[in-house]
């Protein structure tokens, strides 16, 4: 799964458990083991992860407890990050939550992949 190399430490240290993704169907399955890197192409991850819960749901459906799974503090700070990585936000979008565990992280997770 692609993440945003902002994404990287939260997944990391555990402070992000969850994401959200504009799919028109789901690209994961629950149970399935991903690997998490920062672009597309890459070889490199920085960590596997196993998804717990799979569902859909409007973006107007979420709170703070939701944003904070994604890794912010409110869902204002969330709803800053979501225009920014998909140009606006549309409460009434149906989104896919993936919500999820680090099984692993990779030994040849270095910061030099970050500074690309």
């Amino acid at each position: 799964m692609l993440f945003k190399k902002e994404h990287k430490k939260m997944i990391l240290n555990g402070t992000k458990t969850a994401t959200r993704r504009i799919w028109k169907r789901p690209m994961v399955k629950e149970g399935g083991i991903y690997k998490c890197k920062l672009k597309m192409l890459s070889k490199k991850h920085f960590a596997k992860i196993k998804v717990i819960s799979l569902y859909k749901e409007d973006l107007c459906d979420m709170d703070d407890s939701d944003a904070k799974k994604e890794g912010y503090k409110t869902l204002g700070e969330f709803i800053d990050i979501w225009r920014k990585i998909n140009g606006s936000w549309d409460s009434n979008q149906k989104v896919s939550v993936i919500e999820f565990e680090v099984v692993s992280h990779s030994v040849h997770n270095t910061h030099s992949e970050d500074k690309r």
